[in-house]
């Protein structure tokens, strides 16, 4: 169904294709709850970052920066295809794996802070 979606919002114009997509992330939002996630989701935030920081929202006299807006369009349908990919895994962690993180003692807020400053010396 949400690649019938996709199909129908690249015919659409711009500004529908925007609230199709939208539609589409909401219900494929509710189905990845129950079985996935997006892999590396931080590297698409990195780059609408990015995007935001190096690019003008608008040129010169006013004019949207069609550009700008078509990369972040990019990045979000991405986001988007590997939510619905997602729904396709049925991950489970075996139990010898289980088992072993089960056991794990939490760390304490200090103690992680100091195991972070030994793997990344602050500058």
């Amino acid at each position: 169904m949400v690649s019938r979606n996709f199909s129908l919002a690249l015919r659409e114009q711009p500004a529908n294709r925007f609230a199709n997509l939208g539609m589409a992330l909401r219900g494929a939002q509710k189905r990845v709850q129950k079985k996935g996630v997006v892999p590396f989701l931080g590297t698409f935030l990195t780059e609408l970052v990015m995007l935001d920081t190096a690019m003008e929202d608008y040129l010169e006299g006013c004019e949207i920066n069609h550009q700008k807006k078509n990369k972040e369009y990019q990045v979000m349908t991405d986001i988007m295809l590997f939510q619905v990919a997602a729904e396709n895994y049925t991950l489970e962690p075996e139990d010898p794996f289980r088992a072993w993180i089960q056991a794990m003692e939490p760390l304490s807020e200090a103690e992680s802070y100091t195991l972070s400053c030994q793997l990344e010396p602050q500058s």
